[in-house]
């Protein structure tokens, strides 16, 4: 079993003419002089308001460019912590004891090295592989107590996920504990100086300080500025990049086009979440489905299952115009795009091509089983939806992420017949577009990446010349 983990920017000179002409011959002197260069003044006034008006200008440009990065950034990490639940997620446990204990140990490299991070923004961001990577330990550990209860390294196993949910208690309130431990010092001085008094009186400020220091806490969290960008923003940024030189990078919007063309799909997503409302799962249908909006031109494909779930998602993703669904946009050609995105868009100029990220699904959830399991025909509105938006993106090659994606679309009667396999790669029913099956190319070496992309170069030269 591989390794898997690896998963943020005058002043102006003043005109002294006139004051030394004041100091040397007198006010009466210096006036004839102000009248003559009167107009003169007025211009130069002119020019300095101009050149204000342009820094300010400026200015706002750049705390917007740098509002904008900081939103990418987050949202990019958000996406490569989701692709990393992704692969966490589709890791099945075994039923062999040597296997349950080869995963525990692999589990608890990644647990270990994995630190916990602090509770604002990107810290919950991060942490949310983290609660994946300790989740599925713990199932892992379940089962080797239900397999083998008596084996030797049930108590080691046991240790660690103790010692694990420690560091994350401490590391995700640490602020409210050492705000504790302060009072708590406060309170023993006191007390040591003032006696019984404080002990009455000790006890209700240490409560009334911890409920406001958790309540000032909350209070900054909700008015945080959102985590994620979205379509419209990128857009926009799009649009002033497209006047303005960044180091001398200048995106070409002409490779970009809308994939939710006419409301197409937020349309679609009402109409099946209405159509199943009651008949699944609240905990999936309540929730608003997530899509991408935009598509690049001459593009390799990659699809990952569906969104997780965040609940602060239907604050910062943008809405569609029915408010019934949210979604995002292409970091594709942006000169800072995250790192996530930068090894996509890097192993895709390999082949010289752009790339474009979707997911197959649009149900926020977490538990991909619970999600497989709902309504079948759920899933497939959902599927057929992805295929026509495919037929639009019109990739050059597809790389399906996870083995949810496989078990999905994989099969004589599905997508991807296993009889149209030639030399590792597939044809996606009736289309020409060749379809592999991959772990996240981020989770391969340099020397995987190198073989898949000799691969997708020669499919992709194979049907250039046919």
């Amino acid at each position: 079993m591989s390794l898997f983990g690896k998963s943020l920017e005058r002043e102006l000179g003043k005109n002294t003419g006139k004051w030394v002409s004041n100091v040397i011959f007198g006010d009466g002197h210096a006036t004839p002089y102000r009248r003559a260069e009167s107009r003169q003044q007025q211009k130069l006034n002119q020019q300095k308001t101009q050149i204000d008006n342009h820094h300010q200008q400026r200015l706002e440009q750049i705390r917007f460019e740098e509002k904008i990065k900081q939103k990418k950034q987050l949202l990019a990490i958000d996406s490569a912590v989701i692709q990393n639940i992704d692969f966490i997620s589709s890791i099945k446990i075994p039923n062999n004891i040597e296997q349950i204990v080869d995963l525990l140990s692999e589990l608890s490299i990644q647990v270990k090295t994995n630190k916990w991070h602090n509770n604002d923004d990107e810290g919950k961001i991060r942490n949310k592989y983290n609660e994946a990577l300790l989740e599925k330990y713990n199932q892992t550990f379940l089962r080797l107590k239900t397999v083998a209860p008596n084996h030797s390294q049930i108590e080691y196993f046991e240790r660690n996920l103790k010692s694990f949910k420690k560091k994350r208690l401490f590391k995700k309130n640490q602020a409210l504990i050492i705000l504790a431990f302060i009072v708590f010092v406060v309170f023993c001085i006191f007390l040591l100086s003032e006696g019984l008094f404080t002990i009455v009186l000790g006890p209700i400020a240490i409560i009334a300080i911890v409920i406001l220091g958790y309540r000032y806490h909350k209070r900054n969290q909700k008015s945080d500025e959102a985590k994620t960008t979205n379509v419209r923003t990128v857009q926009e940024e799009r649009k002033v990049q497209k006047t303005i030189s960044v180091e001398d990078n200048i995106i070409d919007d002409s490779v970009f086009f809308d994939l939710n063309e006419n409301e197409r799909i937020e349309k679609r997503l009402s109409e099946i979440w209405n159509r199943y409302n009651g008949k699944i799962d609240n905990q999936i249908i309540s929730r608003k489905p997530i899509f991408s909006a935009d598509g690049v031109n001459d593009s390799i494909l990659f699809i990952g299952i569906n969104p997780s779930y965040n609940p602060s998602d239907d604050n910062t993703f943008v809405k569609s115009n029915d408010k019934n669904s949210l979604m995002y946009g292409s970091f594709y050609q942006l000169p800072d795009a995250p790192e996530y995105f930068k090894a996509l868009e890097f192993f895709a100029n390999k082949v010289n091509k752009g790339y474009t990220h979707i997911n197959l699904l649009y149900a926020r959830e977490d538990n991909r089983d619970l999600l497989l399991n709902t309504d079948h025909n759920f899933i497939r509105e959902q599927l057929e939806l992805t295929y026509e938006t495919i037929l639009k993106i019109k990739p050059v090659a597809i790389l399906f992420f996870s083995d949810y994606c496989k078990d999905l679309i994989f099969g004589a009667d599905r997508w991807v017949n296993p009889s149209s396999e030639s030399n590792g790669s597939y044809i996606l029913n009736g289309t020409n577009f060749p379809v592999f099956f991959t772990n996240d190319i981020t989770f391969m070496t340099a020397v995987e990446q190198i073989e898949l992309i000799n691969k997708i170069t020669k499919v992709i030269s194979n049907q250039n010349n046919v």
